[in-house]
């Protein structure tokens, strides 16, 4: 009987990683929900803890060498391998820490017990398609095969027990899907009535030892090419397998003496507002700092929705307790409130359409760019090598606004975009110049390169039917050229065009418009519709980056378009949120988002 051939594609892992962490935020929210844990506690946890486990799973994979360049330098140089090993011993570090701060007891280890793990076999579906972290070679009827290009078959083909031209691998132990089953069997244990009746904390306890004991046994039959963590032989076994070991000796113990110890079942003890925040304060900090080097773009959207919800939860209850508050205790507020009213504002009534806005926002994204050329008239193109990048930006603006003949506007403003972006070669990439490439070797060299821009820009603006814009991005502006690594964009021109019946319907496109000329620029041709508003917006389309097509007016690359989606969306009548998305779901995607504040200006004084 022949073994079977799995389909293979990176996008299996990544579509499973996410969807991992869905199914398990799923789960803790509802955990959260039956255990009636207060919210603005929770989000903070939650977010912490799975900060930690994403940092986990990657640090446990760096050696000593990338440790201490760590500790010396403050850089992670380590490989973008991972080990949910490292990311379950950072989660409980995170969790003793950050339950004690925000005043959870001990049941709430319970809470991430059975998501931690349905979410783990959800990921590991992606690891069975994908092919990492396979299995050894085997005869069995259980064993599976890996196409081309995959770790298992490049890994037999470079032991020599498979030719280069095979159509596919040999038979390998399908040790994701053991762990698979390993996962769902300790998850269906945690389901059972007298398993979740236990003393606070021993769901969490017997979760781990039994992973801790099934990894165990896996070892066995994990390849150490697909191992990360302590794969070196020592007295038959691996080190992780020793490892692995004394954590299953320590956990048993612990397991059965604090089954036979008394603990409070309180779900949470009293605490101030300000543990809340300072947590939230500082996980956003801290993700801020991390987002660029150390996290990729699903996980932080994961993170980052997280703390997102956790602070306007915060925002709101601070809102709802300002104006609860007694008449004596808004006195301040209200005397600074009318001092700016007497400053900015000593007329009746402001001009709709005279005002100053100002603005904040940032950008992260993706792009796959090439060291090679497409060279010859024959069109004959030389293998090339690929490298990734990642950026992001932070952007601050200021824009002011005017009347323009009886119903239009014109606005002059300026964005100031500061950033970085990191360029990853793939392994075994060769730098190869020619006459044609432009190669700045510096930011490989480094890993990194600084971003600079400052934009200005001018907008004419009809509320019924048309919106215009022109300006330039001055600076170290991008990237993003296809074939010319290391070169970056210094001048940039920015366009905009939106024509049509803007409540209804309009048609729409832009070049390196706004935020989205930065990092990685994009064109974008589309429609949209203001759903009968003014101030509202929604915009879809087709998009195409510059780092797929900005090679040169002769030169052709396989440039694809992808989809788009951006808002303006109105929260009052001073605010408005411009989100931005373009991914081609693969390699390339821009997350944008800003946000704008109307400042009204005085009228024009009678002449």
């Amino acid at each position: 009987m022949h073994s079977i051939v799995l389909p293979s594609s990176p996008d299996y892992y990544l579509t499973f990683y996410v969807a991992g962490f869905a199914v398990a935020g799923a789960l803790l929210t509802w955990e959260a929900y039956v255990r009636q844990y207060v919210w603005r506690r929770w989000l903070p946890l939650l977010a912490g803890t799975l900060l930690c486990l994403i940092l986990g799973t990657r640090l446990v994979a760096g050696s000593s060498t990338e440790w201490q360049h760590l500790l010396t330098h403050g850089e992670w140089t380590g490989p973008d391998s991972r080990s949910i090993l490292g990311g379950i011993i950072g989660a409980t570090l995170a969790l003793a820490v950050l339950r004690r701060v925000l005043g959870f007891s001990r049941n709430v280890y319970d809470a991430f017990a059975l998501p931690l793990f349905v979410g783990l076999a959800v990921q590991g579906v992606g690891c069975l398609l994908t092919g990492c972290c396979f299995g050894t070679s085997t005869t069995s009827l259980v064993g599976v095969c890996y196409a081309p290009h995959t770790l298992p078959f490049l890994t037999q083909v470079a032991r020599g027990v498979l030719p280069a031209t095979a159509a596919h691998s040999l038979p390998v132990h399908p040790a994701q899907l053991y762990q698979i089953v390993t996962c769902l069997l300790i998850a269906g244990l945690l389901s059972l009535p007298r398993t979740r009746q236990q003393v606070p904390g021993q769901q969490f306890i017997l979760a781990i030892l039994l992973y801790a004991a099934g990894r165990f046994g896996l070892e066995f039959v994990r390849d150490s090419a697909g191992d990360v963590v302590a794969t070196a032989l020592c007295g038959g076994l691996k080190q992780v397998q020793w490892l692995l070991l004394l954590a299953v000796a320590a956990l048993a113990g612990l397991w059965i003496y604090r089954g036979r110890a008394a603990f409070p079942v309180s779900s949470f003890s009293s605490l101030g507002h300000w543990q809340p925040r300072l947590v939230l304060g500082s996980l956003l900090v801290v993700t801020a700092l991390l987002s660029i080097n150390w996290l990729t773009l699903p996980e932080q959207l994961v993170v980052k929705s997280l703390l997102l919800a956790s602070l306007v939860l915060e925002v709101g209850l601070w809102l709802r307790r300002q104006t609860s508050r007694p008449p004596h205790a808004l006195m301040l507020p209200v005397l600074l409130g009318g001092a700016v009213m007497v400053l900015t504002s000593q007329a009746p009534a402001s001009d709709p359409r005279r005002y100053t806005t100002v603005s904040a926002g940032g950008l992260a994204g993706t792009s796959e760019q090439y060291f090679g050329y497409p060279y010859g008239c024959s069109g004959t193109q030389l293998s090339t090598s690929t490298y990734k990048q990642r950026f992001a930006m932070g952007a601050v603006g200021v824009a002011r606004t005017w009347p323009l003949m009886r119903t239009s506007t014109i606005t002059l403003g300026g964005t100031l975009g500061v950033g970085r972006s990191n360029f990853r070669p793939q392994q075994d990439t060769i730098y190869a110049g020619s006459s044609y490439t432009n190669i700045n070797p510096k930011p490989f060299e480094r890993g990194h390169a600084s971003l600079l821009s400052f934009s200005p820009y001018m907008e004419v603006a009809n509320p019924k039917y048309l919106r215009f814009g022109l300006g330039f991005h001055l600076g170290d502006v991008a990237y993003d050229y296809a074939y010319k690594p290391g070169r970056v964009s210094n001048v940039r021109v920015q366009s905009l065009l939106e024509v049509g019946l803007m409540r209804v319907a309009f048609l729409h496109a832009s070049v390196n418009y706004g935020l989205q000329g930065l990092g990685n620029g994009f064109s974008t041709v589309g429609v949209g519709t203001g759903a009968g508003q003014e101030r509202f917006r929604l915009v879809g389309g087709i998009a195409i980056a510059n780092s797929e097509m900005n090679a040169g007016f002769f030169d052709q690359t396989d440039e694809q378009s992808f989809p788009f989606l951006q808002a303006q969306i109105p929260l009052g009548e001073s605010w408005t949120l411009e989100p931005f998305a373009a991914t081609n779901f693969s390699n390339i995607q821009s997350f944008q988002l800003k946000a704008n504040f109307r400042l009204p200006s005085r009228p024009a004084a009678d002449k």
